[in-house]
C-alpha cells in the first residue's frame, strides 16, 4: 500500500518516488494461551504486540519555503481469539489457525519543515478488526515442552476517525476525518488508512499443563 510520495522539484520539473509498505512489516513478539477441547480441536486467546515501524516521505523544492520532512510511526497491541484446527502425526502435530484480530493501533505523524518547525498529529478514534492466523508444526522436545514453528498472517487496515495536530508553538487542533467533505468544511479532511497487513513466521516454545 502506498504511504506517502516523496517529491523533488528542481527548475521547474517534478520528480515523484511513491513510499510503499506496510506497518506490519518488522518484528512482532507473540503469546497465546490455549484450551484443546480433542485432539483436533482447541481454542487460543492471543497476543500480539507489533513492534514500531517507521516510514519517510518528504517534499524537496528548491524555490519553496515549505520542503518538509514527514516521519510517520505505527504499531499495534492485539488480542486474537482463535481456532485451531489440529492433525497428529507420529512424532509431530500440525495446525492450522483462523481468528479474529482486536487491535489497539498507535499511529504518529512528525513533520520537520526546513525553517525548523515542526508539526505532529496523533491519530485516533475508529474501531477496525482484522484477521489473523496461519499453519505450522509442534515438534515434542519433553513430556510437556513442546518446539513451535508457524507460518502466519495478519490482514489489518486501520481507518482513524481523527488525527489531533501538535504546532511547534504548542497549539493543537483536532481534524476530523471523514469519508465525504468539502473544501469548506473546518478541521474537516479526507478518510486516513493505515496498514499493518503481514505474512510471516514465528518460531518459540510452546508449555503445557
Amino acid at each position: 500500500m502506498e504511504i506517502g510520495t516523496s517529491t523533488t522539484v528542481t527548475s521547474g520539473t517534478y520528480t515523484y518516488e511513491s513510499v510503499y509498505g506496510s506497518f506490519g512489516e518488522g518484528i512482532n513478539f507473540t503469546g497465546a494461551f490455549g484450551y484443546d477441547f480433542s485432539s483436533n480441536l482447541g481454542l487460543e486467546l492471543g497476543l500480539i504486540y507489533k513492534l514500531s515501524t517507521e516510514f519517510e516521505v518528504n517534499l524537496q523544492d528548491e524555490s519553496a519555503p515549505y520542503n518538509y520532512n514527514m516521519t510517520w510511526n505505527s504499531s499495534f497491541f492485539g488480542f486474537a481469539p482463535t481456532i485451531v484446527i489440529n492433525a497428529p502425526l507420529d512424532k509431530i502435530k500440525t495446525f492450522a489457525k483462523i481468528g479474529l484480530l482486536i487491535p489497539l493501533p498507535t499511529s504518529e505523524i512528525d513533520l520537520v519543515y526546513n525553517d525548523g518547525t515542526s508539526e505532529k498529529g496523533v491519530f485516533g478514534g475508529g474501531l477496525d478488526f482484522g484477521l489473523t492466523g496461519g499453519a505450522g508444526v509442534l515438534v515434542p522436545l519433553g513430556e510437556k515442552i513442546d518446539f513451535i514453528a508457524e507460518l502466519v498472517f495478519v490482514s489489518y487496515t486501520w481507518k482513524p476517525d481523527e488525527i489531533e495536530v501538535t504546532s511547534f508553538d504548542g497549539t493543537t487542533e483536532t481534524i476530523k476525518l471523514e469519508d465525504e467533505f468539502t473544501s469548506g468544511d473546518e478541521n474537516t479532511s479526507g478518510p486516513a488508512f493505515i496498514p499493518f497487513s503481514n505474512v510471516g513466521l514465528n518460531v518459540g516454545i510452546q508449555i503445557g499443563f
